[in-house]
């Protein structure tokens, strides 16, 4: 059994530790979704003056969210809203990173630039002190000192006093990831001091909403190559693309749909590149943006006909939640 529980200050208590009431979807005020392995499902619930009914439990296969109607609020445009995959400066409607087009300063707030050395990844904040990224951009042994995450920050070469280099304090590789078909490449980087959240940093949502149909937009980003084997840009860069689920399949051998995401651009001309990997693969779904891929493997760049290959973030939530949860 499951006993999930809503307290006072908007927060959900599960197996998996304590949720945020912080989603908002359509009017309702939602914890991120939770899986779980079966077996009945409870509440118990205490009113919040940001719930205007009583919390309920909504399933969507073998994962469950909390939620309630909230209550509607009036507030000045010029307030951020702290909820996860929010952010206060719109994206552009550029679409390369191949290519050379910028994103707008702090669109995507929860973009984090990876660096070890001379190594360049990218990742995703998904709490104040986890980042999401791809197993393969970790050196073995692992020496967790090593490496820097750079928050907030837009272009490398002109750093403004909003950003924050933080050091890492623990690394979590997954456990299976196989360096030879790249599945499961995803890891996790728990950060030595909480980030600051501000107007120019947040954290993007974990599935819940998810592309799960051909054709859907999918957004990434990245300081990554301009073209294969080209240089990086110290500018970061976004692209629109479009999921196909089908085509990966037919062109890697080693492509697994359960845990992997396909995402490309029709004709090519679009996709990530070098230094673009353990970055995000983004889905926006009624204001709000989810976190559905971490770049892990293509063929070259931008190919026509070669789509990227992406961690499916949804497949390997129990697994995050575990390792956020970690002593």
């Amino acid at each position: 059994m499951l006993l999930v529980t809503a307290l006072l200050v908007v927060l959900a208590t599960s197996a998996f530790g304590q949720h945020q009431l912080n989603v908002r979807d359509n009017g309702k005020l939602c914890s991120q979704w939770i899986a779980i392995t079966g077996g009945q499902v409870s509440l118990s619930y205490t009113h919040h003056q940001e719930c205007a009914t009583q919390v309920g439990i909504e399933q969507s296969g073998m994962n469950v969210r909390l939620c309630c109607q909230a209550v509607a609020t009036t507030t000045s445009s010029s307030v951020f809203p702290r909820e996860c995959g929010k952010q206060k400066y719109q994206p552009s409607s550029a679409h390369r990173i191949v290519g050379g087009v910028h994103a707008h300063p702090n669109s995507w707030p929860w973009q984090v630039r990876l660096q070890a050395g001379n190594g360049l990844c990218g990742g995703s904040l998904i709490d104040t002190r986890h980042v999401l990224t791809a197993a393969h951009c970790l050196k073995i042994p692992i020496v967790a000192q090593d490496y820097k995450v750079y928050v907030g920050l837009h272009d490398i070469n002109q750093p403004i006093y909003e950003e924050q280099e933080i050091v890492a304090e623990r690394i979590f590789m997954h456990e299976q990831y196989n360096t030879n078909t790249q599945e499961n490449d995803i890891a996790i980087i728990r950060l030595s001091k909480p980030v600051t959240i501000s107007d120019k940093i947040n954290v993007i949502c974990l599935p819940g909403a998810e592309a799960n149909n051909a054709n859907e937009t999918v957004w990434t980003s990245g300081w990554g190559t301009t073209s294969f084997q080209g240089d990086v840009s110290p500018v970061l860069k976004q692209t629109a693309l479009h999921t196909m689920p089908n085509r990966c399949g037919q062109i890697y051998a080693s492509y697994n749909n359960q845990k992997q995401m396909c995402a490309g651009a029709y004709g090519g001309g679009r996709d990530t590149c070098q230094g673009d990997s353990g970055g995000p693969l983004m889905y926006e779904s009624n204001g709000q943006w989810f976190l559905n891929g971490v770049v892990s493997y293509g063929h070259e760049c931008a190919r026509d006909g070669f789509p990227g290959v992406y961690a499916r973030v949804s497949y390997y939530v129990p697994w995050i939640n575990s390792k956020i949860l970690a002593a």
